[in-house]
């Protein structure tokens, strides 16, 4: 509190005086939003890596603190808020994607006469269940015979090339899922599903079998063995790909009485697999199909037999941001330049153009003094897995921002972003309590050419509102390597400073 004495100077001093006073008590009240200083740890290794980061309240958008806010780093996949945001605003949360098979020949009896055509709709979450009931929905209407071929019609996206070096990689080596190439007509993410199970006895080979039961393609090469119980498991898993066909390598040990374990790998030609997926479950389900097997796009014309919906695009997002699926935010993204009429084949960077509208429009919407300096946003996929992405901290807050304010689409986005006391990452799930249950957040990682880790998302208010965060770090070239506690434990530091004080 400022008193204030008139100790003889003239009116006009004292008013002076009092208006000097309250300036400066009105300035301390406002200081605390904007002046004080939390992000210490990240400002500390600012010295040492690429930082851009920013806080801010949503309600009146005054920041709490930033760092090279306006530097544009690889951001990883905290891309995929933007995918997500940009699908709500296109096709709304309830949309649903549409997988069918279609045919111009006639049914006679139990028979169709003519080809049977799966015309992917670009579903981003296809998967065996669904089929199922897709091709359930043939046994309805009493086909069990088909006299022509089955075919899989990717032309909604065209054959999209692999572009990334990790999809490119993965198209002959894959030791993981995460780099599953793309395509409307994709099942299961693009991977293929083995289990492993423990032999009887030790000693014994353990047991692999692929899913679904009867799929064609591939070859297994099996060297798990079953160990005592008790042992810890051990498997190393991968597939390649050579003169046509796939090889599924399996190394390791499992404790006797364990599995199944599940594991995947990217496929090599997902339209390609999805027909071989097909034609196994058609066969289980006694649907007899009499000529070849192909991939061929544009071909689903005549009527339509049987088809089946995905979850509604909300639904979607939800497992989409908890795992950082990399297939359903590239596919999505797909999905908004085929709705919108590109043309075909579709590539991820002609794709992610889109993205990039939104980016802009989030930052004039948001932030419109910054808007205009200098070029915008960059990406060339909705992942992140291309470390061409170029986002900056005001353009993550800007886009949270945008979101925050378009009442038909926030509860959907914001509900996608999961909290770290029920989130599957680990990353998320050390902090304190205010951390575990007060933020929702992206979190982004890459380790290679340098390591990139990012985070993302909203904070809840101690007095019920809301703000937003972006921290976005990338190693150097002198220093491209970072650790965990120098990226992970210092936003994390910083952020609980933030939320012991908001």
């Amino acid at each position: 509190m400022f008193i204030v004495r008139n100790s003889g100077r003239s009116r006009s001093s004292s008013g002076r005086v009092v208006a000097t006073a309250l300036m400066a008590c009105l300035l301390f009240i406002a200081l605390p939003a904007s002046a004080a200083s939390y992000l210490d740890s990240l400002r500390s290794l600012s010295s040492q890596a690429q930082v851009s980061a920013m806080v801010i309240r949503l309600d009146d958008m005054a920041v709490i603190d930033e760092i090279n806010a306006d530097q544009r780093l690889t951001p990883a996949s905290v891309s995929k808020l933007f995918a997500a945001a940009a699908g709500l605003e296109q096709f709304g949360p309830a949309h649903r994607f549409t997988s069918r098979f279609k045919s111009s020949g006639s049914v006679s009896g139990n028979t169709l006469n003519g080809n049977l055509v799966f015309v992917g709709g670009g579903d981003p979450a296809l998967d065996n269940a669904r089929l199922w009931r897709l091709i359930n929905g043939l046994r309805e209407r009493g086909i069990t015979r088909v006299n022509g071929d089955l075919v899989v019609d990717d032309g909604l996206f065209g054959t999209v090339p692999c572009l990334t070096k990790d999809r490119c990689d993965a198209q002959r080596v894959a030791s993981h899922a995460y780099s599953a190439p793309l395509s409307s007509a994709g099942v299961n993410f693009a991977t293929v599903q083995t289990n492993v199970y423990a032999g009887e006895r030790a000693g014994d080979p353990a047991r692999v079998a692929l899913l679904p039961r009867g799929l064609t393609g591939y070859r297994i090469a099996n060297d798990v063995s079953t160990t005592l119980p008790g042992t810890r498991p051990s498997l190393s898993v991968w597939r390649s790909y050579d003169n046509g066909m796939s090889t599924l390598h399996l190394r390791g040990s499992v404790p006797m009485g364990t599995g199944p374990y599940k594991i995947h790998r990217a496929v090599t030609g997902p339209a390609e697999d999805t027909a071989r997926v097909l034609s196994a479950m058609l066969a289980d389900m006694g649907i007899t199909v009499t000529g070849s097997t192909r991939v061929q796009g544009n071909a689903g014309n005549g009527e339509t037999l049987a088809q089946v919906e995905s979850e509604t695009l909300a639904e979607q997002l939800i497992p989409l941001m908890a795992y950082s699926n990399n297939y359903m935010a590239d596919v999505l993204t797909l999905d908004l330049a085929a709705d919108s009429g590109y043309n075909r084949p579709l590539t991820l960077p002609l794709a992610s153009q889109s993205l990039e509208a939104l980016a802009d429009r989030a930052l004039r919407e948001s932030f419109p003094m910054q808007a205009n300096a200098g070029n915008g946003a960059l990406l060339d996929s909705g992942s992140g897995l291309a470390v061409s992405n170029k986002l900056s901290a005001r353009d993550l807050v800007a886009l949270l921002s945008y979101m925050y304010r378009q009442p038909s689409l926030f509860p959907a986005f914001y509900g996608s972003i999961p909290v770290p006391l029920s989130a599957p990452s680990r990353t998320l799930k050390q902090g304190n309590f205010d951390w575990l249950t007060r933020i929702n957040a992206k979190t982004g990682t890459l380790s290679e050419p340098v390591t990139v880790r990012a985070l993302a998302g909203y904070f809840r208010l101690q007095n019920g509102g809301y703000g937003a965060f972006a921290f976005v770090i990338n190693g150097t070239s002198s220093r491209p390597s970072l650790s965990y506690r120098q990226t992970v434990t210092a936003y994390q530091t910083d952020m609980e400073s933030i939320l012991a004080d908001y």
